[in-house]
């Protein structure tokens, strides 16, 4: 399958993000971000996306889905995508040309198969087959993790063979990944809770980003979820990684942080009580923890 096959007309007047936008000469790029492009977009390159922590919306195929932390997923070339505002994702985007991998994959050479590379073939597949999202645990979790902190120390150190250092690291990434895609079939339990409770989830998520700035309560929630009030919690813990009290803070200080970037107006209080909390001090404090800063600090660097 040729990957530049993906780059349909239709798509013409989509935004291609290319891997000279990087600027540092290289055939890749890994960072971790928490800025996520909420603009729909396509890449010239694999882009492979790993939650490190929180959750986000992610649009592909006109199709919404929730992700959270282990959730990993890669988009071949050329498929459009974006991520939905409000989310409180921290994620790895680790981006690369299919050539780094192999220099077989030039876009010249329309002979080369992606089934002679099994480590690849699970990824570069035609767009509708892509997966919106795979959820990893226990120990390959743990080994996908710093596998992805290895190669970002690598990019950020540069020493001597890091290029070679980097695509070694790669290579390990996409067969451990791979093999998890192939028999990712046998769900494990997070999948199996998810996929059955997935719509109240997701209800419960929206009304939280559509009420945030108002008094919302668990019993509230619980009912919105309709789910028992223990169960609700057990659940809601497995799938975001936090209470529904700390996402609910997450939301509303991130709100906050936006306020206060694009409406300089605003006083600290106005954005304070705007945003859902109904005490000065609880939202200082509540926003340091969150950001490390505090809201004047955040106003002025505007980062």
């Amino acid at each position: 399958m040729d990957y530049n096959a993906l780059n349909k007309p239709e798509y013409e007047g989509i935004k291609i993000v290319r891997m000279a936008d990087n600027n540092n000469g290289l055939p890749f790029f890994i960072g971790k971000v928490r800025d996520l492009n909420t603009e729909i977009h396509r890449h010239e390159f694999i882009q492979i996306i790993y939650v490190s922590k929180g959750s986000a919306g992610h649009v592909l195929n006109n199709n919404s889905f929730t992700i959270f932390k282990g959730d990993i997923f890669v988009m071949p070339p050329f498929v459009p995508h974006y991520f939905l505002p409000g989310g409180d994702a921290e994620i790895f985007e680790f981006e690369f040309e299919p050539e780094f991998i192999n220099e077989k994959f030039s876009a010249s050479n329309s002979d080369i198969s992606f089934s002679d590379f099994a480590y690849l073939e699970p990824f570069l597949v035609s767009e509708n087959k892509v997966r919106p999202r795979l959820n990893l645990d226990g120990a390959v979790q743990r080994t996908v993790e710093n596998l992805f902190n290895g190669i970002l120390l690598e990019y950020e150190q540069r020493d001597m063979d890091f290029e070679l250092a980097i695509k070694a690291l790669t290579l390990q990434l996409l067969v451990t990944v791979s093999r998890r895609y192939e028999f990712g079939e046998t769900e494990s339990e997070y999948n199996s809770i998810f996929l059955r409770h997935r719509e109240s989830l997701i209800r419960v998520l929206d009304f939280i980003n559509d009420n945030y700035s108002r008094g919302i309560t668990l019993d509230e929630i619980v009912r919105v979820s309709l789910l028992s009030k223990s169960y609700f919690g057990y659940l809601f813990k497995q799938m975001t990684h936090k209470t529904f009290t700390e996402y609910l803070n997450g939301v509303r200080i991130s709100k906050a942080v936006e306020l206060l970037r694009t409406h300089p107006e605003l006083k600290v209080i106005d954005v304070c009580f705007m945003t859902g909390f109904n005490n000065v001090n609880h939202f200082n404090r509540s926003f340091r923890a969150e950001t490390g800063c505090t809201p004047l600090q955040i106003r002025k660097n505007k980062t």
